[in-house]
């Protein structure tokens, strides 16, 4: 099958939803509070949905069944893992934040250790999500740019390069993205991505009956899915194995505390809820429904592995290739409408919350909320563009690149909220504004050399960002020790 004009239609049908969803959710408000947060007004369901939303990317949409394909459920681990750490951010972060009345989660660390620690962290966020997220933005365009070159060079009186294609794609989702952010701000954000979120789960489950119908015998392949350990979720024995049950379940705990106990794109969401409640709600919730995502995604890949069987393929290709040559129209627009939207939730996350951090963080108006909307707009447009441009033996390894970039800032980042919550460090760490500062970025440094020299993964590169912020806090705090009330 190919991409065809019903397949467009549906495409910008999407679009054209998706504008006037996020039209009629916004409020057009001036007032910080309600373009950033929806006045903390939003129901917990609505702030969940958006925070899976926001963590799916048109990667995980077409790589995690790869994970299934070519081996089994264990990877369910480490997203049980993620409900354990967001249990904890609910339980001991958030009530540190949500009751300050911030608009940024780094207001927080402004209040506690003083403004030069609050622009470090923001800082750190805005570079962290602009490198991450355009690398992101880029890795999503390729599968849609593949799927889009068969179907148009089809159609087109003259061929039409998969690079052009893929410029345009990332230049019509960034504007769409940008014209229903800029409309209502952040309750627009979060009922689009509510929206979003629904498109792609409902693309997902039509792959999964398109391929349960297309064997004879459905049931048949199931039992032998059994048999042959293909549905294993659980591994125990073999602790060489990628996912072995406690350093999966640990790596996924740390990750999920790091991103969403720290990370300002996901901490919005529970400062938007209309109490403490509803916030940490909204925080377990997230966990449960990835995990139920996930399985959706997983099974996915496994009835491709029997769909394909004798074939050899790539893991991260074989859902793409699935939905160009097997998908009928409009059907495939459908599915398409589905990597989009999962693209599109996280893009427009990202731009509310660099404008969001920089006027509360830094003061910086930058023209209104909705000029600031766009220059992040852009700024995320430039980064995913220069990855786009580069010769292709330069970008084997920017996707990696892009998923480590977290792991390298997270661990340190929530190490300083947990501090707060951890009596010992509380009471030892002692460190002027400055010192807490030089902490931090000596923490992140070091663990990013580790990170790229060592190529240690995410389940090490967490903790150790924690352990090495708070020894070099510690440190500081015999060096630098904050000045005593009364003091010159």
């Amino acid at each position: 099958m190919h991409f065809a004009w019903s397949d467009a239609l549906v495409v910008f049908l999407y679009f054209g939803i998706v504008l006037y969803s996020g039209y009629k959710a916004g409020r057009n408000s001036s007032e910080s509070n309600e373009f950033f947060l929806a006045g903390r007004s939003l129901s917990w369901i609505p702030l969940s949905l958006s925070i899976v939303a926001t963590e799916t990317s048109a990667l995980t949409f077409l790589s995690v069944p790869g994970i299934a394909y070519s081996g089994n459920f264990t990877f369910l681990q480490v997203i049980l893992g993620y409900i354990l750490g967001r249990i904890v951010v609910a339980i001991l972060l958030l009530p540190l934040t949500y009751h300050g009345n911030f608009l940024s989660v780094y207001e927080w660390v402004g209040t506690r250790f003083g403004r030069r620690s609050q622009k470090t962290m923001s800082g750190l966020f805005s570079v962290t999500r602009l490198l991450g997220d355009g690398v992101r933005l880029y890795a999503s365009t390729l599968p849609v740019a593949m799927l889009l070159e068969v179907g148009i060079n089809r159609i087109s009186p003259s061929p039409v390069s998969q690079y052009s294609i893929g410029v345009w794609t990332l230049g019509s989702v960034t504007f769409v993205t940008l014209l229903y952010t800029m409309q209502g701000g952040f309750r627009s954000v979060v009922w689009v991505d509510t929206l979003q979120y629904f498109v792609y789960i409902f693309g997902g489950v039509f792959a999964l009956v398109l391929l349960y119908q297309s064997f004879g015998d459905p049931l048949g392949i199931l039992k032998q899915a059994w048999e042959t350990h293909k549905l294993q979720a659980v591994e125990i024995s073999n602790t060489n194995a990628t996912y072995f049950l406690p350093w999966a379940v640990l790596g996924g705990a740390l990750l999920s505390l790091g991103t969403h106990g720290a990370d300002q794109m996901f901490v919005q969401r529970a400062l938007a809820a209309r109490n403490i409640k509803d916030a940490q709600k909204a925080m377990v919730g997230s966990g449960i429904a990835v995990f139920l995502q996930m399985i959706l995604f997983l099974a996915i890949g496994t009835f491709l592995y029997y769909r394909f069987s004798g074939q050899t393929l790539n893991q991260d290709k074989v859902f793409s290739k699935f939905l160009i040559e097997e998908v009928p129209a409009p059907f495939l627009g459908l599915l398409l409408s589905g990597i989009l939207a999962s693209t599109m939730s996280t893009l427009s996350s990202s731009i509310n919350s660099l404008s969001l951090t920089a006027k509360a963080d830094f003061g910086w108006s930058l023209g209104g909320q909705k000029s600031s909307s766009a220059f992040f707009a852009v700024l995320l447009f430039g980064s995913s563009f220069f990855f786009f441009s580069l010769p292709e033996e330069y970008t084997k390894g920017l996707l990696e690149l892009g998923l480590k970039i977290s792991s390298f800032t997270v661990g340190s980042m929530v190490a300083v909220f947990l501090t707060e919550v951890i009596p010992f460090l509380r009471r030892e760490i002692t460190t002027s504004d400055l010192g807490l500062a030089l902490s931090l970025a000596s923490a992140i440094l070091c663990t990013a050399i580790l990170g790229t020299f060592k190529h240690y993964n995410f389940t090490i590169l967490v903790p150790t960002g924690m352990v090495l912020f708070w020894v070099f806090a510690l440190i500081n705090s015999l060096l630098l020790p904050k000045k005593q009330e009364g003091n010159p």
